[in-house]
Formats: C-alpha cells, structure tokens, sequence
C-alpha cells in the first residue's frame, strides 16, 4: 500500500499542452499538425531514449486524427501541470514496484481526485476552495493595476460583467482581496455565479438570484445584484450585449473560449495563470477586440530575450540555411573534408536544438514551440483568440479605441518576396 501524500510535488517537470496517452501512459508534446516531438515523450519520470519505439508504435511521428481524438486528452487547463506531474509520478512508481495497470483507468481515477477537490461542500467550493481561503494572500496577489484598468474602462463607457464557474462566498472573498474593497461588485455591471461553464453557452437554464435564492424568475439584471447559473441567450436579451461587441477574459480555452467565440461571436481573451489571481474571474467588456492573456509568456518572452538564447538561435538559423544551401551544390564540390563538415554541422544543429529546447523546461521544452511549428497548444489559443499577452493590465498601456492590424501571414512560396518587400529592397528582385 502506498499514498500519493508521500509524493512530493515537482513544479520544473510538466508544462502545460501534453497530451496523456490512454493506451500506454505516454506523456508528450505534439506540434499544431499532430506531429510528436520526440525527445518529449516520456513513461512516467523517464524519456524514451530510443524514438524508433515511438516511431514503430505510431508507424511514423504523426498521430491520426481518430487516435488523438479516441486515445488520448490534452492537459491544458491551470491544474493541468499538477495532474500531469501525479500521473506521471503513479505512472514511475507502477514501474518501479513491477505493480500492472492500465493507463486509462490510472487516468480516471486523477480526474476524479481532481473532482472530489472542486466537489461543493457548504455551497463554497471543494477542498481545493476551501484550502484557498483558509490562507489566500499565498495564492492571491493584490492587483491595483487591474481594479484602475476596470475603472478606466467603466468611466468610457464600457460595460463589464463578471461570469465564474464558483460559488459566491469563494469569489466574494477572492475579488475582496485582489482588489482590496468589499464594494468589488461596484467594478461590474453584472455579476453571475455558478454559470457551470461550457453547459452555459449550450443550455437553457435561467437565471437566479444568488444573494436570496428564491424561484422568481429573473427578468432584468439589477445593479449590486449577483446572480447564478443562467445561459448565454437569456444573457444577451437581458443586456442587449450581443456577438462581436463583447470582449472575453478567460481562464480555458476549451471551457471558456471555444462556444463563446465559435458559437455566438463573443471575442475572446484566455486567462492562463499559475497563480490564482486571475483563476479567480472572468470578465468582459462591451468592446471591438479579441485576445488571450497567458501567464506563462512572461517567461518565454524573458528567456528569449536572453543574450545566450538569441545566440544560440541564430546560430541554429544560419546552420540551416548552410545545411540547405550545401544540397544545391553540384556534387562535384563534394569531397570527403566537405562532408565530414556538413556532418559536424547537422551534429550540431542537433545539439543547439536541444538547448534551446531545454531553456524552457528541461523535459518538454517550451509550452508554444515545438521545433519548426507551433505546439497544439498554441495553435488552439491562435485559432480561438485573437492576440495574447502575458497580462490584462497590459491593455492600459493602450488607448481604449486601439485597432491590432495583424501581421502578414506568409505561406511558403510568399515568403522570399514578402520579406525582401518589407526589408525596402523591392528593386533587387529579379524574374
């Protein structure tokens, strides 16, 4: 007999994005076409240090659509890195102790320790909530940045609602302390409670009123009122807020962003943070834009910004653009010095990848970048947002009718004209 409570948490080995392999217990990250990125596939703690196992198990790098959709699950959320890390510390300990399992049902028995933690107890929360506000200056940080940036926005005019998935008593006592007031509903609108998000852009289910849960139906939003449950139609008849005029702060992409923007046109921002101070809310604005706030790359954008990763990275550039010249030369070029040369430089081309590989984290890389492509991760926040940034507060450094014109997306055949346009040296190129 053993108890996960003898684990201890390691918070360097996950990232968020991986994807958990049902069948075997893999852990690994994949690229925005499904392609594995092979030095991150592990079992358990360990790598797998021959890839031609990989490659034989899938009969190649990529992953079928049917395989990844029926076979496997994206940890993607903010309680994804310590899922991922448990699993794989089960998974390890299994292997370790000659103990037989099955991947899958490993799997579903976190997933439902994880839902026993969120479980309501007294209308607050689980266990999780409640260890939160037992202690919640560790798990929050106050934000005056982000009560001014609400109240900038209110004084122009915008309206701004608040829409959780928590109870009332936990976001009462968050939204008081990360913002320093007990009037923290005078910041919104509208408040709304338990939407029980993504059922809430899907089901018909209407309002309540939180404060004195009663069976009175809901037929206007008053203000200082907060109000539970609800649906997403009854939402916008009430306010009159409706489509592309709503700009959405969220915490998931799955639960949050993909009904709201796919469905019903509301623009949207993933709120993405390890700490709770964003967890703790979503809200929105009446406005024209659409983003994703992701904690994270305030990191990445810190170690690219380092003197030795920008070395490294062009370095690894210029050795690729070596490598591809070199096979357009004749081959008569070629001699045995040459070729021990192009040798050493595919040698280290390999190495510089994996450096830059591990400034990120040491086992998966970076949680936005495979090699060449984005991860699956990134492609979804692209795909359901519009930009992202590392903070919300962030907007405050614009003004509030700013308009993001997005960068030219090249494809491969554009991609030499495009660049020599934009560089002003339109009059070099040549039929």
């Amino acid at each position: 007999m053993f108890y996960v409570v003898d684990f201890k948490f390691d918070p360097n080995f996950a990232i968020r994005g991986l994807h958990y392999d049902f069948n075997n217990g893999w852990l690994m990250k994949i690229d925005n076409m499904a392609n594995i990125q092979l030095n991150t596939v592990h079992v358990g703690r360990e790598p797998i240090k021959d890839v031609n196992e990989i490659i034989e198990y899938h009969k190649g790098r990529h992953i079928p659509p049917e395989y990844l959709n029926t076979n496997m699950f994206q940890l993607s959320d903010l309680f994804s890195v310590p899922q991922a890390t448990l699993l794989s510390d089960l998974v390890q300990y299994f292997k370790d102790h000659s103990m037989s399992f099955h991947p899958r049902y490993l799997s579903d028995d976190v997933k439902h320790a994880a839902r026993i933690l969120h479980t309501s107890e007294y209308r607050i929360g689980g266990t999780l909530h409640m260890e939160v506000m037992k202690d919640i200056s560790k798990y929050l940080e106050r934000s005056p940045k982000l009560v001014g940036y609400i109240e900038k926005l209110r004084k122009n005019g915008k309206k701004t609602f608040l829409l959780t998935n928590s109870s009332l008593p936990f976001i009462s006592r968050g939204m008081s302390y990360l913002t320093s007031t007990d009037d923290w509903k005078d910041l919104f609108d509208c408040v709304i409670v338990n939407a029980r998000k993504p059922e809430f852009y899907r089901s018909c289910r209407p309002f309540r009123n939180a404060n004195e849960p009663n069976w009175d139906m809901v037929n206007s939003f008053a203000p200082g009122q907060i109000y539970q449950g609800g649906n997403i139609k009854d939402f916008e008849i009430l306010t009159d807020w409706k489509g592309q005029m709503v700009l959405y702060f969220g915490d998931h992409v799955y639960s949050d962003l993909v009904d709201a923007s796919f469905q019903h046109g509301w623009h949207t921002v993933s709120i993405s943070k390890h700490d709770y101070s964003n967890k703790m809310f979503n809200f929105f604005y009446y406005q024209k834009q659409q983003g994703a706030i992701i904690h994270e790359l305030a990191k990445e954008i810190e170690i690219r910004n380092q003197a030795s990763y920008r070395h490294k990275l062009s370095w690894l550039l210029c050795l690729e653009r070596l490598l591809n010249e070199a096979q357009s030369w004749s081959k008569d070029h070629y001699t045995d010095e040459l070729n021990t040369l192009l040798s050493e430089w595919q040698s280290e081309r390999k190495q510089v990848r994996i450096e830059l590989k591990t400034a990120f984290n040491r086992s998966f890389g970076s949680m936005f970048r495979t090699y060449q492509n984005p991860s699956f991760f990134a492609s979804k926040i692209q795909k359901f947002a519009d930009i992202y940034m590392a903070n919300v507060t962030n907007l405050d450094e614009l003004s509030l009718d700013y308009v993001f014109y997005p960068n030219r997306a090249y494809l491969p055949h554009e991609r030499l004209v495009e660049e020599v346009v934009d560089s002003g040296q339109i009059k070099h190129v040549s039929e």
